[in-house]
């Protein structure tokens, strides 16, 4: 987590110090010498009143102690053990995956929590500056800003412990990795990548071999011939039958062929 993420959740905080500082400035160049707070409308009196001065070093040292309450309970927050820290639903914020994303959590609610009670200081001295006559002068005003700020306060502690923390799906705790990897790759110094060239698969890939054998065949058109199943017969010629036809019957004896011119004396 980079150092802008770290300090987003302060972004409430520093606006209202701006703004409660800027009452308090006004507030001490404005304000009458004695400042009556609560009017008795019934009695015409006061319920709490002060002194300019004093009414001013009050406020700052309200503001003084919110801002220090701030900071030690965001420390506290960002130091201690997942194990220690009470939150709903601890089996699923516990978890690794989720600790960051519970941690932020708890840092932007305490921030609204506080710049909430900035606000609060503010308020009243503004009620102050516009209440010390005429028909803002009522006592119900300032109770009703208090009454306004402790159902705030209320309210949303039981909204951040009740829905503030519902387990998310599975993707928030990806993305949020993701958007933290993003972020310390854009703080750190960019790099020259170089590309390089993509391997041809087919240059890579081995030629095929074929497991059949490579049979000869002869150059010739004409194929082979077949062999004779006679023995003493060339191959190649066919058959021929006799002059008589084809015999039948049982095979005849041997008798030899009488020489031509006679016997010889």
């Amino acid at each position: 987590m980079n150092l802008v993420a770290r300090l987003r959740p302060a972004v409430p905080v520093a606006i209202a110090l701006v703004g409660v500082l800027v009452t308090l400035a006004v507030a001490s160049r404005v304000l009458p010498g004695r400042v009556v707070m609560v009017h008795l409308s019934e009695t015409g009196g006061s319920a709490f009143a002060a002194s300019r001065d004093d009414l001013v070093l009050l406020g700052a040292v309200l503001v003084v102690g919110i801002v220090v309450t701030w900071s030690v309970s965001a420390l506290f927050l960002a130091v201690t053990p997942a194990r220690h820290v009470l939150v709903p639903h601890a089996a699923f914020w516990k978890n690794p995956a989720n600790r960051a994303e519970m941690r932020r959590r708890y840092q932007r609610y305490l921030a609204v929590a506080t710049s909430a009670s900035l606000w609060f200081v503010a308020a009243l001295f503004v009620l102050a500056l516009v209440s010390q006559g005429g028909p803002l002068a009522a006592w119900w005003l300032p109770a009703a800003v208090s009454a306004a700020f402790v159902l705030f306060v209320l309210g949303g502690l039981t909204w951040v412990f009740t829905v503030g923390f519902t387990p998310t799906p599975a993707g928030v705790a990806v993305r949020t990795a993701a958007s933290d990897r993003e972020a310390r790759v854009a703080s750190s110094p960019s790099s020259t990548r170089v590309a390089l060239p993509k391997p041809d698969a087919s240059a890579a890939r081995p030629p095929k071999v074929s497991q059949r054998p490579t049979e000869a065949t002869p150059r010739s058109g004409t194929a082979p011939p077949a062999p004779s199943p006679r023995p003493g017969r060339t191959s190649g010629r066919p058959e021929t039958a006799p002059a008589d036809g084809p015999r039948k019957g049982p095979p005849r004896p041997y008798q030899p062929r009488p020489r031509s011119g006679g016997p010889r004396g």
